[in-house]
């Protein structure tokens, strides 16, 4: 989106991975943060435990999980040097 000139551009920009991200059924934390307690202000039957035990603790792991091996792993491994060799300068 960053690489878009127009504010139609940016959003049809983001609309397809966020739509992907829905379509697969996947849950942010963040965004979980919000949606949850605000159906349970209008009325929805949750409690605050079963909003942790039940979504936020499960979901805020399977994000740090899935961040790291599919985000973290393929950026370190192609653009890092973790498994490169270590020069002299690098050593010290």
């Amino acid at each position: 989106a960053s690489g878009c000139s127009s504010m139609i551009g940016k959003m049809t920009a983001v609309w397809f991975p966020i739509s992907a991200f829905v379509a697969l059924g996947l849950d942010h934390s963040v965004a979980n943060m919000f949606i949850i307690p605000l159906a349970m202000l209008r009325g929805a039957e949750i409690t605050m435990g079963q909003f942790l035990v039940k979504n936020l603790i499960p979901v805020t792991l399977g994000n740090i999980v899935g961040g790291a091996l599919c985000v973290m792993l393929p950026f370190g491994t192609t653009h890092g040097n973790w498994f490169g060799k270590k020069t002299a300068a690098a050593q010290e």
